[in-house]
């Protein structure tokens, strides 16, 4: 039996797939498990009026052999071929491939249009807004009844591809899985940058709180004028909203009002500390900044020693060890804002479903193989993230003293367990990060009080949030 086309697919018009993009907002999104090339999410204005789409379908698989041509929207070497895929289409001769970069905007006029890629590459801020639109397929059907990706195998991260809906994602249907993942608050250390500067390298087996970050940045920069020649700290800023909700989440508080209707920042004290710690960070040149950036991302300034502490998950693993840092460097857990330990996946990159697509059949084959046969067994051994199946933990490379301090290290965040962050379903994954940014830069130059800063984040936020409940309805 081979997948038929669903006459009920919802379509957008063109206006409809503008307001859905720009309402999305995600553009090119950054890689949990590869090095941001442009680490930036340009965005697509919206123009016109809310997108209506009929509701997800939930179709039971079959147990043919399938056919069709699946379309794959990807990110580099995701899918390959050659390395990954080259026996399987030899097995499945009726199954077609074609694979496309992730481009948002292309996925929205290709979906308005009726024929959108049949898989799609996501992050986790992205579930909640897709939900709402409909465009994520149920695939509980298709777990229940796999013999390779079995619900009670998956690793917890991919709670973030459950949901009762777009306000309670964590649990109920699944609607897509992780590639891998890691739990993205840990600290990575360039120990010569401490050796340098007299300061005692951090343990590896006792988190360190965020103020002792901000002393250890400040210890280990070193600035020869205005030329910074090792950076304190570095994170990833194009998360940092994601950071700031963790912060929170110690003190169980959230960035947003009920129902994530709003923003608060200026009426939230906590809120305030917490942003005021990255205004200060900026302000003091102890991280990469709009007024001093990097000459190419933090990843790059660690491996090449230019930078004594970097906040990225276990992923980086892969890529940390270069002829610079090799034997100098460690994982540390993640630090803490209040004393509550914490370090839930902040990415959980993985691929969903187009409720559109016209082969689930066929599509769920393909992403069965990628995400529990071969190229998931070579993903868990390249040591470039945790596996999306708790089956394939083992897999983990330990040997050699690096690789086994990080498997240590590794071990301590995942028995913490942390629950998934709840994303605002009516922005984009950029949206906070692009105002932040926006006017840090007016902040840092003195044309904008702290003060004035956070309520332009606010003021810019609650208008994004208007338009997409708005939009949704």
């Amino acid at each position: 039996m081979t997948d038929t086309p669903k006459s009920s697919a919802p379509r957008l018009t063109r206006r409809e797939m503008l307001k859905l993009s720009g309402a999305l907002g995600v553009g090119v999104l950054l890689a949990a498990c590869a090095a941001p090339a442009t680490p930036s999410t340009p965005t697509v204005t919206p123009t016109a009026a809310p997108a209506h789409p009929t509701e997800a379908p939930t179709v039971a698989p079959t147990s043919a052999p399938v056919q069709g041509k699946v379309v794959v929207m990807k990110i580099g070497n995701e899918f390959d071929v050659e390395q990954d895929l080259a026996a399987f289409l030899e097995a499945n001769p009726g199954l077609e491939l074609e694979t496309l970069e992730v481009d948002f905007p292309r996925f929205f006029a290709m979906y308005s249009a009726g024929n959108p890629p049949d898989l799609l590459r996501v992050q986790a801020p992205a579930i909640p807004q897709l939900l709402a639109r409909k465009i994520l397929y149920d695939l509980t059907p298709y777990f229940e009844t796999s013999s390779v990706l079995k619900p009670a195998d998956l690793a917890p991260a991919n709670n973030y591809y459950k949901a009762n809906s777009p306000l309670d994602i964590g649990s109920g249907k699944i609607y897509g899985m992780v590639k891998d993942w890691s739990p993205d608050f840990t600290l990575w250390v360039y120990k010569p940058a401490f050796e340098a500067a007299n300061v005692p390298v951090p343990s590896d087996d006792q988190p360190l709180t965020y103020d002792e970050v901000t002393q250890l940045a400040a210890q280990t920069a070193k600035v020869d004028g205005d030329y910074i020649v090792t950076w304190g700290y570095g994170y990833g800023t194009w998360w940092l909203d994601r950071i700031w909700m963790n912060m929170l989440a110690e003190k169980e508080q959230s960035l947003y009002a009920d129902g994530f209707t709003k923003i608060n920042l200026t009426g939230n004290d906590e809120a305030k500390k917490v942003i005021q710690y990255y205004f200060d960070l900026n302000q003091k040149n102890r991280v990469a900044n709009p007024l001093n950036p990097s000459p190419s991302w933090n990843g790059d300034d660690f491996t090449k020693g230019t930078e004594a502490i970097l906040q990225y998950g276990y992923w980086f693993s892969g890529m940390a060890e270069t002829d610079v840092t090799r034997g100098k460097i460690a994982l540390l857990p993640a630090p803490t804002w209040a004393g509550v330990r914490r370090d839930p996946t902040m990415t959980a990159t993985g691929f969903i479903m187009s409720s559109a697509t016209q082969v689930p059949d066929a599509a769920w084959k393909l992403f069965e193989f990628y995400q529990g046969g071969e190229p998931a067994v070579a993903r868990a051994k390249s040591g470039r993230g945790v596996p999306g199946l708790k089956s394939l933990y083992p897999l983990m490379p330990t040997e050699g003293d690096y690789r086994a301090q990080v498997s240590q290290a590794l071990q301590g965040e995942l028995d913490l367990s942390t629950a998934p962050l709840q994303f605002n379903p009516f922005i984009g994954e950029s949206t906070v990060t692009n105002t932040w940014e926006k006017n840090l830069d007016q902040a840092l130059r003195g044309s904008l009080t702290f003060d004035d800063l956070l309520k332009k984040i606010e003021d810019d936020v609650n208008q994004s949030i208007k338009e997409g409940i708005d939009r949704i309805g």
